[in-house]
């Protein structure tokens, strides 16, 4: 329990936060939009009314500490770079309804980076929720009773664990004790807390912290006063909301409609759009001394972060979500059909997946294009197995060329094949509804309740599963939905539910020829998934989805009408520049949307 101390010029009071009281002092008065964060959702923010009513928020950032949004040249975004380089119109953000909660990802990341604890601490919290497939939403990252007392027992084990081994508290702490223990206390405060809170403490928070640390000891079974007191105070920075929240509270100006963010919170905005994690020194001093008031200054980090291994997190994590990986765990086959399947497989598809993308958009500046059509994958022996390739392969993930007539980028690798069929049989119903949603956007609804999902068995007239799922989706009520689902997944028919290149299917000659609406004009014809994925490469629907997925995962919300115009432009010079991924994140993050915040109505 994290008790902080009195105020003597403000009354105490207790408020009961999950199963524990906490003595808090009353706060000041706090911007409406966070007073209205707090009651959208009663209950659920308990470590964010902890520290509202300690008076944590009070004054952040601002002035020669980084800038406020109304100062520009001092640390903000400025008031006269306002103009969306993508979208001639005027624009404005989309509207965030909450502070965004970092995810269990971030969480664990920022852990690592803060304190050197690399043992993803959030495997045991109630997980996030999904919104379009991502589970970085702001508006579902709220914090139930529940995974509030997930964050304090984490908190707890992981201040326990650090006090536990003497020589990583004296590293993260960073200064000598022994000729004055409050002076280190309070250096360690001030650094550790412009780190874990993407911004220079206020002075309330510094004494705040100060008060926890001088509580802390006898709050633990070992450890020296000083070693207690600092344990204590990691504790209290993992379970405050500037910490586990990407706080923003620049003002606007008066009568703007946007608010400028100042350069700390363009800072945490970098950070974890392109590495999942907290900003380093190197940001911060570039938030500190203004270099983020310009979109040249932002430009300049974006490609500093993205040369950074770290930037491999985001990759990998986006594409994982986007291809449903989630699922991957859960791959199981039918030994009695495919008797060679390993049990290891789902591990080696995911890995290979992964790998696959952190090479190809981070080692060689590739385009969408090069993730739809590449020949480049990476396989160990339990994948050369499947691929049918010969050679001398072990554990490790070694480079393969693959055949240019039967393999084509992310679409033809195992992990999407498997993940997207049965135990026994493949279902072009499941890979053709990934096309369309993911690859293509298109709106599919889900089946209306009480339909019959059961393929009909073979027969001597229904043989292959294309004519079985031909045959169960001819009703009427079932054929508009599935003339768009089934062919695309047809094309697909040529790979077993492995992932296998395969001829028959049930001693029939596999069809893989596919012929469906195409979203950019006319008919898509193509007889073999490499067909239908080279099209798709092209398409400028399919880009400007993939363009609109990365959106939603970079802003932390789904796209709305005022964003068009700048989705529009960035589509058009993606387009112009081949859509290179780098360059495409680049420009997220030069646009208006993530440079600034909609102003709040006051309720």
């Amino acid at each position: 329990m994290i008790t902080a101390a009195d105020d003597p010029a403000k009354p105490a009071r207790k408020v009961r936060v999950a199963e524990n009281d906490f003595t808090l002092f009353a706060g000041p008065a706090y911007p409406d939009h966070v007073m209205r964060q707090h009651r959208a959702f009663p209950r659920q923010a308990s470590i964010l009314l902890l520290w509202l009513a300690a008076g944590c928020y009070e004054g952040a950032g601002g002035g020669a500490d980084g800038g406020t949004a109304d100062d520009g040249a001092d640390g903000g975004s400025g008031d006269d770079g306002s103009s969306d380089p993508y979208c001639e119109a005027d624009t404005k953000p989309g509207a965030l309804t909450h502070f965004v909660r970092l995810t269990h990802a971030q969480y664990d990341n920022s852990v690592r980076d803060l304190l050197g604890v690399d043992d993803h601490p959030s495997s045991a919290f109630l997980g996030d929720t999904s919104v379009n497939g991502f589970s970085n939403n702001a508006d579902q990252l709220a914090v139930p009773d529940r995974l509030a007392r997930d964050y304090r027992r984490a908190a707890e084990q992981i201040a326990a664990g650090i006090l536990a081994t003497p020589a990583n508290l004296a590293t993260i702490v960073g200064c000598d004790p022994a000729p004055d223990a409050v002076g280190c206390a309070e250096t360690f405060i001030d650094t550790f807390g412009r780190r874990a809170f993407r911004r220079p403490l206020t002075d309330a928070e510094r004494a705040a912290f100060l008060s926890i640390y001088q509580g802390g000891d006898g709050m633990y079974e070992s450890g020296s006063a000083f070693e207690q007191g600092i344990a204590m105070v990691i504790e209290a920075f993992l379970q405050s909301p500037s910490f586990l929240y990407r706080v923003e509270l620049s003002s606007p100006a008066a009568g703007s409609e946007l608010v400028a963010l100042d350069g700390w919170e363009v800072a945490a905005r970098l950070s974890y759009m392109l590495w999942n994690s907290t900003p380093d020194d190197a940001l911060l001093a570039a938030a500190e001394a203004g270099e983020l008031a310009t979109p040249e200054g932002i430009e300049a980090q974006a490609r500093r972060l993205l040369a950074d291994g770290r930037a491999a997190d985001p990759v990998q994590d986006f594409h994982a979500q986007w291809l449903h990986m989630d699922k991957y765990p859960n791959i199981q086959k039918d030994p009695m059909v495919f008797p060679g399947y390993d049990p290891a497989s789902p591990a080696s598809m995911a890995a290979e997946t992964m790998e696959f993308f952190r090479r190809t958009i981070l080692e060689q500046q590739g385009t969408y294009a090069d993730l739809m059509t590449s020949r480049t994958t990476y396989v160990d022996a339990t994948l050369a197995s499947i691929y049918g390739i010969e050679g001398d392969f072990g554990d490790t993930l070694t480079p393969v060329e693959l055949d240019p007539a039967t393999r084509s980028g992310f679409l033809t690798q195992p992990g999407f094949l498997a993940s997207n069929a049965y135990l026994v049989e493949t279902s072009p119903i499941h890979r053709g509804v990934f096309i369309q949603r993911q690859v293509l956007c298109t709106e599919i609804p889900d089946p209306p309740p009480g339909v019959d999902l059961q393929l009909p068995p073979a027969d001597d007239t229904i043989k292959t599963t294309r004519q079985r799922v031909t045959h169960h989706t001819s009703p009427e009520q079932c054929a508009p939905c599935h003339a768009q689902i089934n062919e695309p997944g047809f094309a697909f028919e040529g790979y077993d539910a492995v992932g296998a290149i395969r001829t028959l299917d049930n001693g029939e000659p596999v069809d893989t020829n596919a012929s469906f609406a195409n979203p950019d004009g006319g008919t898509l014809t193509a007889s073999n998934a490499v067909g239908l994925i080279e099209q798709l490469a092209d398409s400028p629907t399919a880009q400007r989805c993939y363009l609109t997925q990365w959106f939603r995962y970079a802003s932390a919300r789904v796209e709305t009408d005022v964003d068009t115009c700048t989705l529009d432009g960035l589509h058009e010079a993606m387009t112009e520049g081949g859509y290179d991924v780098q360059e495409m994140l680049v420009a997220l993050t030069q646009t208006v949307s993530f440079r600034y915040r909609a102003a709040q109505e006051v309720e």
